[in-house]
This record gives C-alpha cells, structure tokens and sequence, in this order.
C-alpha cells in the first residue's frame, strides 16, 4: 500500500532544484520514485548527466504538517551514524526553517525495495541486517535520544480507551484489561543502549543487487533494547509473508537470538495492536490518504494471529 500524492522532484521550486543539482555537481537527467512508503513528499531516485546517483528526500509543511519534522529527526539520526553501516548514508541536507523546504540527499542504494510478500529467505536476510546494526549502535551514538518507553507509551496505551469503541472486536474486548496489562509490561522492559530505529518495514527496507538488506528511513530512531527492532518486525512477518512462512518460528528464533522470552514478543506486539485499532479509527491526515487502511490491515493480521498462536495462549485463557 502506498499514497499516490507525491510530490516529484520536477514539482520543486527552482531553487530547491539548483541545490540539489549543485550538491550532485551535474543535472538531473532521470528520475525514478520510491515505490513504497506514505510520505507525501518527494522520494525519488536522482540520475545525472555525469552518471552519478543519489536519493532525495524533501518536504514542505504545505503538503503535511508533519513532514518536514520527520525528515530533521532523520538529518539528525544520520548525522550520527558512524560509517560502513547498512544504511543509505547522508550525502547533504537543505533546511530552510519552519515555513520552507527540509531535503535530504542520500545515497542512492543499487536495488530495489524489499519485496513483497516475505519469505524465509528474506527474513534471514534482514534478520542478519539488524545484527550488524546491533554492535556499532550499542551504545547508541553521542546525542539527545528518546528512550523507546517514552516514545511507544502513547501508542501502546489505548486499550482503556478502546472500550468506548462499539465496533471493536469481541475476542479483544473480553481481553481488553489483560491486553493493557501486557502493553504495560513491555514498556517496563524496553530499556536499553542501543539506537533503534522502531519503524522496520518492507518499504523502509531497500534489497541491493548483492542480496543485502539496507535499512533507510530513521526518522523514529530511540534508544532503547536492541531486541526491540526484530520484535515489532515480526509484524510484518505475520501480515505480509508467504503462506508457508511460520510466523510463530521466527518469534521464537528472534526471542533465542536476544535472549529474551516470547511471551515478551506478544506483549509488544499487543502494545503496538492497541495503537493501530486506534489509528485505523481516525480520520485520514493531511497528504496520507491510505496510511489508516494500512493501519487497519495491520491489526487485523495482528488480531488473527493473537487468536491462534502457539505464543499467545495465555492471552486466550485471560477472559474477563
């Protein structure tokens, strides 16, 4: 799912046009544009006349109030990040204040976006991804990062809320004190050194030509446990695999990797549930108009494999 209300970067101002050109040293002869992701700004590959290539990122608030904030906590994610990395690395960044243009000039990744639907294959491969990222951000790099309980308490709380919601499930509804009782057990444990980046994605993951997963798109990065990453990718491996991927495997092989427990995994992924049957019951943002369907699709994927997996059976037996 994607919005089709990008900009692109022909619609540019000229001026915002002249810099980029001038950072990349040549004009900008092709364009090719991110294929996923809900962004309402620019997100496009940039190929110039020299043969070169990056990737531009760029927003204005006009499009999304919320736009140009998230592209400066990502300036100010990759601004820390130590090199060699499996990441698209900063090549430079306009920041016009906060009525004008904020754009980042990326490098540009040989590949294409992870695909869809995931298969084991895949998984390993971010799985590995992550690993690699684990060491040279722990400790997170020097600056001012949230810590992951700060950031995900909003989201993992409206399941008190959520009783006021006629349309909601009755499987959850009968849960609901135990599901907020798991919600807030994951925030007490979210604690840790490590810089997360608490938004993995397919569309926030790019596959290269050499078969490596490169991780882009850090506006949401905190510090907080390193097992936090692969526990809210599992979502993704419940909503959007293969039919014979086992969703239940993989939460347990990432609980062994971390050395956690899998009852851990569930109650973070009930945290983040409360947050998207939440969210797929308000009205559209500005600039985002499928962002609430994904939402929607999430928890739905969420809700079926909460009712029938091996790791959430005590959830099962908490009727209220």
């Amino acid at each position: 799912m994607q919005t089709r209300t990008r900009l692109t970067f022909a619609e540019l101002p000229g001026h915002v046009h002249e810099w980029v050109e001038g950072v990349l040293g040549a004009p900008v002869v092709r364009t090719e544009p991110a294929s996923g992701g809900y962004s309402p700004g620019v997100a496009e590959g940039l190929f110039t006349a020299d043969g070169s290539a990056a990737f531009l990122k760029a927003g204005h608030p006009s499009r999304n109030p919320d736009s140009p904030a998230l592209l400066r906590s990502e300036l100010r994610t990759l601004r820390g990040m130590p090199s060699g990395l499996p990441i698209a690395e900063l090549i430079d960044a306009l920041d016009e204040g906060p009525d004008g243009w904020v754009a980042l000039v990326l490098e540009h990744v040989p590949g294409r976006q992870a695909p869809l639907p995931w298969t084991n294959a895949t998984m390993e491969a971010v799985l590995a991804s992550l690993a690699d990222l684990r060491g040279p951000l722990t400790p997170a790099p020097p600056g001012q990062w949230d810590d992951a309980a700060d950031a995900l308490r909003d989201m993992f709380g409206h399941w008190p809320e959520l009783a006021d919601a006629v349309d909601l499930d009755p499987w959850l509804a009968e849960r609901r004190h135990a599901l907020a009782a798991a919600a807030d057990e994951a925030l007490a444990e979210l604690a840790g050194d490590t810089l997360v980046h608490l938004d993995l994605r397919a569309d926030n993951l790019m596959l290269r030509t050499d078969g490596r997963l490169i991780v882009v798109d850090w506006a949401w990065a905190v510090r907080g446990a390193a097992w936090l990453d692969p526990a809210l990718l599992v979502i993704e491996f419940i909503s959007s695999a293969e039919p014979d991927v086992d969703a239940d495997a993989w939460v347990a092989r990432i609980a062994d990797d971390y050395g956690i427990s899998t009852d851990l995994i569930v109650q973070v992924l009930v945290g983040i549930l409360s947050f998207f049957e939440h969210s797929g019951r308000q009205p559209d943002p500005p600039g985002l108009p499928t962002l609430r369907e994904f939402q929607r699709f999430q928890a739905a994927a969420l809700r079926d494999w909460l009712k029938c997996s091996r790791h959430a059976s005590a959830l099962r037996a908490a009727v209220r």
